[in-house]
């Protein structure tokens, strides 16, 4: 079909510019209107496309490719108006065959000035771009579908190399999107099952750090308390020490005094045996003296008369020899009591300075034990004090820990919750199917105007 038909015949042309032409009216589809959109001519590309012939649409509005939802809309009135002012408008449009199905087209809308200026008619250039657009259609309700979760559905192959790309492409990236979202999935029941162990394994940790705290709390009170008391047995024990060694002190001065009581006792001991042999020596005496004054009676006897006097006189030498030697036995018999005496003394003496003596050793290993308790007693207050200030510590410690539980807790029951939205958002991938009618119900489709 010529380019022009039942219209003025345009002037002659540059071959040039006819050979242009004719390359489009062969590999375009093209359509003259007037600025109103009257139909004035259209090439066989164009109604081969649309399914009409010539007489059917030549003199008609354009109107009557449009679908009946944006023929009376208001974007197609501007369209017109805005043509009808000289502006040129290119876009991807769908238009309605004879047949009431959609093709689309890429095409661009120019005006057509005369020598005055004025836009004396509209061309239209379009390829039928049907293909592209329903794999575009395609390609975007699968993202729609991505949108909402479903990565079951897929785009169908294009018979057009570049958006076949795109479909096979968008197939490729769901399918890896499928295995992360189910790896994911695992993960995500892992890592709640995983929250909810250490969920409870941080409140029974909670539960024995609060425990264990109290009891530090009660111990470090009761080693508190003992070590007051081994700082006071350290320091009675240190008065008992120094009591200990003043009454060794003392016993070792009583074993000086005992020892010089036993020698004074051996002193009188030897006394009374020189006075014991003095008396004997007055016995000796007092029985020479009986004696003598007994041979002086028998001389005086002999004498007669004249040694009455002498008689007399003897008599009473040979009494006083007589009581001499009865005291002098007395004295004997009193110096041997004493002397036994001062043996049983002496003996006791002998006896108690032993004892004594072992007292005397007792005292001062009691002295020497005592001085070691209170050592031992000394540094066990000492040690008692580290021990204290280390279950402080040890508290200070269990109580941060117990702290640390605490935010452990915590950030366990945020992780939690972050696990169950993970879930319920990687839910949303897995309940996609459910909803893959809702979604075609209200899949998107492309509206261009014009």
């Amino acid at each position: 079909m010529p380019l022009f038909s039942r219209a003025a015949a345009p002037s002659p042309l540059d071959p040039a510019d006819a050979a242009l032409l004719q390359m489009v009216d062969a590999t375009q589809a093209v359509i003259h209107f007037t600025p109103d959109g009257t139909i004035l001519q259209a090439n066989a590309n164009f109604l081969s496309a649309l399914g009409y012939t010539a007489d059917e649409v030549v003199g008609r509005h354009h109107s009557i490719f449009m679908e009946d939802k944006f023929r009376d809309s208001p974007d197609y009135r501007t369209f017109w108006t805005r043509l009808a002012a000289g502006e040129s408008i290119s876009d991807t449009f769908p238009r309605r065959c004879k047949s009431g199905d959609r093709v689309w087209i890429q095409a661009t809308y120019a005006p057509v000035r005369d020598a005055a200026g004025q836009v004396s008619r509209v061309v239209k250039v379009a390829t039928n771009v049907d293909a592209r657009m329903e794999a575009v259609t395609n390609l975007a309700r699968g993202l729609y579908f991505l949108r909402e979760g479903n990565l079951d559905h897929r785009v169908a192959s294009s018979p057009l190399p570049d958006m076949d790309n795109l479909a096979t492409a968008y197939n490729a990236a769901v399918d890896n999107l499928k295995e992360l979202i189910a790896k994911v999935d695992a993960i995500s029941s892992r890592l709640a099952q995983t929250s909810s162990a250490l969920t409870a394994s941080s409140g029974d940790l909670a539960k024995r750090t609060e425990t264990q705290a109290a009891t530090l709390e009660q111990t470090a009170a009761a080693i508190q308390q003992l070590t007051s008391g081994a700082r006071s047995a350290a320091d009675s024990a240190k008065g008992v020490s120094d009591a200990a060694r003043q009454a060794r002190v003392a016993a070792e001065g009583s074993n000086d005094s005992v020892r010089r009581v036993t020698a004074a006792m051996e002193r009188i001991t030897e006394s009374s045996r020189r006075i014991s042999q003095i008396v004997h020596v007055i016995d000796d005496i007092a029985f020479q003296t009986n004696l003598l004054a007994l041979n002086a009676g028998v001389e005086a006897a002999r004498a007669g008369e004249a040694g009455r006097g002498f008689a007399v006189v003897a008599s009473e030498v040979r009494g006083l020899a007589q009581r001499s030697s009865e005291s002098a036995q007395q004295i004997k018999d009193l110096i041997e009591e004493s002397s036994r005496q001062v043996t049983e003394g002496a003996d006791l003496v002998d006896h108690t300075n032993a004892e004594l003596a072992r007292i005397f050793e007792g005292v001062g290993t009691i002295s020497d034990g005592v001085g070691e308790v209170a050592g031992t007693l000394s540094e066990q207050s000492i040690t008692l004090t580290e021990i204290n200030a280390a279950i402080a510590q040890l508290d200070s410690v269990t109580q941060h820990n117990a702290a640390m539980v605490n935010d452990t807790m915590a950030s366990s029951d945020s992780l939690t919750r972050d696990s169950e939205a993970l879930e319920q958002e990687v839910a949303w991938f897995r309940d996609a199917a459910g909803r893959e009618g809702t979604a075609r119900a209200g899949r998107p489709s492309l509206r261009l105007a014009g």
